[in-house]
């Protein structure tokens, strides 16, 4: 077995050539490129007709998609090196499974911050001059920024685990995108669950002609105790912190970035451990 720190360094390599070849990487970035321009001219428009729309608005929603896109780059990126026989071959010629792995690991993930960059470029390259900046500190918008590469890493990893351990490409593209969804939507389910008031407000309305007044009362949809804990740890989650990034404020977090960094162990630790024992056919 050849020395690990060359191993890693070829693989890199040939990874990231593979990358710059690769259709499936060119794709998605075209998507989150066409993404970008799309929202751009909503925003163009709708500040042409008398709507203020700040840049911050439109900025961070690539993090909605982006989770759906890279599931598909991911599946088939890995796969094709299953379809193709190369992981077969890469271990024969003395490569470990653990930095074959790894190699994959740093390659996905790097890719899914290029993906994000095709449409962060266009939106800040054409939205800063034609909407007039941002509104949030640019302090702030880098923490966000580092939030949702953190946030994309994370759920590349999660991909790169779920593609490296089954070799058929259609049914880790199918899982991976059924996962990126599902955690889109769970954020939105669990950001609507989240705000509700803890007392519905005191208001007053017409009856039969006379004006009557419903006093405050506790709101039944108001989570609370144990179950309002679980909606909060599961909100955090990769995917679901989606919904939190494009309501980006001032407030910064520290809790975002940590918990994705702990998937990324997390997962690439587990993968690892599969992977290892993984009979390769």
């Amino acid at each position: 077995m050849m020395n690990a720190k060359l191993s890693i360094n070829l693989l890199l390599r040939a990874n990231f050539f593979r990358l710059w070849r690769s259709a499936s990487f060119w794709a998605a970035v075209s998507v989150m490129f066409g993404i970008g321009v799309f929202e751009l001219a909503v925003g163009v428009n709708a500040q042409r007709q008398g709507i203020p729309v700040p840049l911050d608005n439109r900025y961070m929603l690539f993090v909605l998609m982006s989770g759906v896109v890279l599931s598909a780059f991911c599946s088939l990126f890995v796969g094709a090196e299953y379809s193709d026989g190369v992981i077969r071959n890469k271990i024969a010629v003395g490569h470990s499974r653990a930095n074959l792995y790894l190699a994959n690991l740093v390659t996905c993930s790097a890719a899914g911050i290029l993906v994000c960059l095709g449409y962060i470029l266009p939106m800040t390259a054409v939205g800063i001059p034609l909407m007039g900046g941002f509104t949030l500190p640019p302090a702030s918008i880098l923490w966000f920024t580092l939030c949702a590469f953190l946030m994309t890493a994370s759920l590349c990893a999660v991909f790169t685990m779920a593609a490296l351990l089954n070799q058929n490409k259609a049914v880790v593209a199918i899982i991976c995108i059924f996962l990126a969804y599902f955690l889109l939507f769970l954020g939105i389910y669990l950001n609507s669950r989240l705000a509700e008031q803890a007392v519905i407000p005191a208001r007053e309305y017409i009856e039969n002609g006379q004006i009557l007044v419903r006093e405050a009362m506790p709101n039944p949809a108001y989570v609370q105790g144990l179950k309002r804990t679980i909606f909060e740890v599961l909100y955090d989650l990769p995917g679901c912190q989606a919904v939190q990034l494009i309501a980006a404020s001032e407030a910064r977090p520290i809790r975002l970035p940590l918990i994705s960094a702990c998937t990324i162990l997390a997962s690439a630790g587990a993968g690892l451990a599969l992977f290892r024992r993984k009979d390769l056919k």
